[in-house]
């Protein structure tokens, strides 16, 4: 029976028997092997995953920590692990853990329908209220949500050209192939012809993501789903040759653009596409995201949102660190990358997001910023001040327990920066009001 587990970020996982919470779950033995085999074959920083898990050992015992990556994972043992984004919610008895677990969800959903150019943008109010299903499985709604919409406007039919020896004249008579094969079966012809089919690499990928998910899912709606696009497609076959499949549908095709969405749904369970890549035979599915890309995406969402009255530039790319001198002529070198700069006429603000818990209960320890956020934003501020000198800067950090209140620091008289408290709990309605308060200058 497949096991289903849940656990927030941070979190901690142990091997053998105990009791869940969010903040701790215990794996059966060979599922957590499976999960410690799969972090060791992916220890390397050049491996996304390597910032996911970490293996630890306390009194002869190893137990893994969750770093600040979310998503879904499943181990070979079929035990499902989701792991969810630790968002701010008052501590407090009366606070269950099934509450949190519902307010985390809904935040990583609407952080997932900010990635730019991503399947995830499909997930809707729909999707949202069936919330307290597994993550995966409101992947797979969303996924039949387009597959829906493609069979209701009509699968999409191609002219193949086919070369194949038949019993009847057909098409285009090939004389090289018919001598050579059928010189002695005067009752066979070798022929090329075009065949109007449904079978084609699109339809494929889609036919064997549902077949894929079939096993998968848990759910009564989506399987029953699952099975009755499988029997629309009966004419469909399966991908025998995924690679080649997606090498035939690469470029843009406008008659298949409403098959877009769908098929980036397809890649994402085919190909356990998200923000990770990962080796390994340990896991069925790792489909998981890092928390300071969903974090930066949506926070850049909000603004562009709720500020789309004045000039806003994303990864702004306008700037340089230094010039080299070193040879004939200049060249500038080390291009930096702001996340977001807020332009008026005579005046901006230079904004990075940080996924990270700061306290602004400890100023004797710099509140938990790092030196490195702070260099990286005075060299923002030294180099933008070049063409605006009325420049201001902005750290943007998640609120939290430790972190609810705006801190405002000084480089010079010259250059501020101030850092805020993001509160991804809200409701769209009071979203603009929560950035305005921190941008009143743009109003």
């Amino acid at each position: 029976m497949q096991k289903h587990k849940v656990i927030r970020e941070y979190g901690t996982i142990y091997p053998g028997e105990g009791i869940d919470s969010f903040n701790e779950i215990f794996l059966d033995i060979q599922s957590f092997d499976s999960l410690k085999n799969f972090i060791a074959e992916n220890n390397d920083p050049k491996i996304e995953l390597d910032h996911a898990f970490s293996v630890h050992r306390k009194k002869g015992l190893d137990f893994i920590k969750v770093k600040n990556y979310v998503g879904v994972i499943e181990t070979k043992q079929g035990t499902v692990i989701e792991i969810l984004p630790k968002i701010f919610m008052p501590d407090g008895d009366e606070i269950e853990d099934a509450d949190r677990i519902k307010q985390s969800k809904l935040v990583l959903f609407k952080m997932l329908k900010t990635l730019w150019n991503s399947p995830f943008r499909s997930i809707d109010q729909a999707h949202l209220k069936i919330s307290r299903m597994p993550i995966f499985e409101v992947f797979i709604s969303a996924f039949l949500t387009e597959v829906e919409k493609i069979l209701k406007k009509g699968i999409k039919h191609q002219y193949n050209t086919l070369e194949t020896n038949e019993k009847f004249l057909k098409g285009k008579l090939k004389f090289s192939n018919q001598i050579r094969l059928n010189l002695v079966h005067k009752e066979r012809f070798f022929v090329e012809y075009d065949e109007f089919r449904t079978d084609i690499p699109q339809n494929r990928i889609l036919k064997s993501a549902l077949v894929y998910l079939q096993k998968k899912s848990k759910s009564p709606g989506n399987k029953a789903a699952l099975h009755n696009y499988i029997q629309l497609l009966d004419e469909v076959g399966v991908c025998n040759n995924l690679d080649k499949d997606l090498a035939a549908i690469n470029g843009h095709n406008r008659l298949f653009s409403h098959y877009d969405t769908a098929l980036k749904w397809a890649k994402v369970f085919l190909l356990g596409q998200s923000f990770t890549s990962y080796r390994g035979m340990h896991l069925n599915t790792a489909i998981l995201f890092p928390m300071q890309s969903l974090f930066e995406s949506y926070v850049s969402a909000q603004i562009r949102k709720n500020m789309s009255e004045v000039e806003i530039s994303f990864q702004d790319r306008q700037h340089w660190l230094v010039t080299d001198k070193s040879f004939d002529g200049s060249k500038r070198k080390f291009r930096m990358r702001p996340d977001i700069v807020i332009r008026s006429e005579n005046e901006q603000i230079v904004a990075d997001t940080k996924w990270k818990i700061i306290n602004q209960y400890q100023p004797s320890c710099n509140y938990n910023i790092t030196s490195a956020d702070m260099y990286q934003l005075f060299a923002y501020g030294k180099n933008y001040q070049k063409d605006r000198p009325h420049t201001e800067l902005l750290l943007i950090y998640p609120k939290s327990e430790l972190f609810d209140e705006e801190l405002c620091l000084e480089y010079d008289s010259s250059l501020k920066l101030r850092v805020m408290p993001y509160d991804l709990t809200l409701d769209p309605s009071a979203e603009r009001i929560h950035l305005l308060q921190y941008f009143p200058q743009f109003q």
